[in-house]
C-alpha cells in the first residue's frame, strides 16, 4: 500500500515538472532573415490614413515591431512602455511600431484609435491588413498576446512571444530594445555624452524629435492634471475641502511638502510619479536630482519638499516611493 502511494506521489511530481518545463511559445520570424514585408494601415497619428510597408519604412534602422494580439489591462503597459521608450530613445535612431492583429479590420481600426487615444500614444497603433493571422511571413502564434520583433541593419535580430505579461515585463522590454540600440546610459553625464555623439545632424530630424518630445511632455502633464482633478473631486465628494491642502490617500494623511519652484526638479518629479517608470528610469531620475541639487541648500530643500509631497499624495509606484523615503531619511532634517 505504501509502495502504491509513493508511486502516485512520484507520478504527480513528474506531471508537475512536465507542466513547469512546457516549451516556450515561438512567435515571429527567426533571427537573421531579412525583415519580411508588413503592410499596415494607420487609423490616426502622424501617418493617419496611410497604408504602407513597415519593413520598407524601417529600412536599416534599429527598430521594434510589437504585434498586439490582445489589447487588455495587462498588455496596455507594454504598449505604452514601448511607445515612451520610442520617444525617449529617438536619438539612437530607434523606430517603434505597434501593430494590431484582428479578424475584423474595420472594427480593429476604430478600437485601435480609441485605445491609442486613451493611452495617449505618441505613435498610435497601426492595423495589419492581413486579418487575424497577421502577415504570413511573420509566423505569429495565435496563443501569444504580444509578439515583439527586434530588427537592425535590415534583418531580424530576435522575436519574443509574451503570453502572461504586464508592468513586470517593462524592465525586460528595455533590455530587449538595447539589443538593437546598444546600451543606453542611465547616469545623466554619460547619457548626455552618448546623445551628443549619436544625435542626428540633420536639422529636419532634430526638429521632428523636439516636436515629438514636447508633445509627449504635454501629454504627461495633462495626465497628471487630470489625475489631480479627479482626486480633488473625490475629496469634495468625501466631504473634504480640496482647496484646504488635503488630498485623499490610503493612510488619510494631510498633504505635506510642496512642488518645487525649480523647473528641472519639477520635470524630474513628473518622471518619478509615472506608474510605468522602471528601475533604470528611476535610477536616472534620482541621479539627476542629486546632480541638479549638488551643494545648493535651496535646491536640496525643494527636492526634500517635493518627495514629501509625492509620498503624501501617494503618487508613483512602489519603487519610486521607496527611493523617495530613502532620500528623505538621508537628507531631511
Amino acid at each position: 500500500m505504501l509502495f502504491l502511494r509513493v508511486v502516485a506521489v512520484l507520478a504527480g511530481l513528474s506531471w508537475l515538472s512536465a507542466q513547469t518545463d512546457a516549451p516556450v511559445i515561438e512567435s515571429g520570424p527567426r533571427a537573421g532573415v531579412p525583415i519580411p514585408p508588413c503592410i499596415a494601415f494607420a487609423p490616426s497619428g502622424p501617418f493617419a490614413g496611410e497604408e504602407f510597408d513597415i519593413a520598407a519604412r524601417i529600412g536599416k534602422a534599429p527598430s521594434a515591431i510589437l504585434f498586439v494580439h490582445e489589447v487588455t489591462r495587462n498588455t496596455g503597459p507594454m504598449i505604452t512602455g514601448l511607445d515612451r521608450l520610442g520617444v525617449q530613445w529617438a536619438w539612437t535612431g530607434l523606430q517603434v511600431h505597434a501593430v494590431r492583429i484582428a479578424a475584423d479590420r474595420t472594427e480593429a481600426e476604430i478600437a485601435s484609435k480609441r485605445s491609442s487615444d486613451a493611452m495617449q500614444l505618441a505613435r498610435p497603433m497601426l492595423v495589419s491588413i492581413d486579418g487575424a493571422e497577421g502577415p504570413g511571413a511573420y509566423a505569429l502564434h495565435k496563443k501569444a498576446t504580444l509578439t515583439l520583433v527586434l530588427c537592425k541593419d535590415g534583418a531580424v535580430v530576435r522575436s519574443v512571444a509574451f503570453t502572461d505579461t504586464g508592468r513586470a515585463d517593462l524592465g525586460k522590454l528595455r533590455t530587449l530594445l538595447e539589443e538593437v540600440t546598444g546600451p543606453v546610459p542611465t547616469e545623466p553625464a554619460e547619457l548626455a555624452k552618448a546623445m551628443q555623439e549619436r544625435l542626428s545632424r540633420d536639422p529636419d530630424v532634430l526638429r521632428a524629435m523636439v516636436v515629438q518630445l514636447t508633445l509627449q511632455l504635454q501629454k504627461l502633464e495633462r495626465q497628471e492634471q487630470n489625475r489631480m482633478q479627479r482626486q480633488q473631486g473625490q475629496a469634495g465628494r468625501d466631504g473634504q475641502n480640496p482647496d484646504a491642502g488635503q488630498q485623499p490617500n490610503p493612510a488619510n494623511r494631510p498633504r505635506e511638502g510642496k512642488a518645487p519652484e525649480d523647473e528641472e526638479l519639477r520635470g524630474l518629479l513628473r518622471r518619478a510619479i509615472q506608474k510605468a517608470a522602471d528601475d533604470a528610469e528611476l535610477t536616472a531620475v534620482f541621479a539627476a536630482v542629486e546632480t541638479r541639487v549638488g551643494t545648493d541648500a535651496s535646491l536640496r530643500a525643494q527636492a526634500t519638499e517635493m518627495w514629501k509631497l509625492m509620498l503624501s499624495l501617494d503618487y508613483g509606484n512602489d519603487d519610486s516611493k521607496r527611493r523617495a523615503r530613502e532620500y528623505l531619511a538621508k537628507h531631511a532634517r
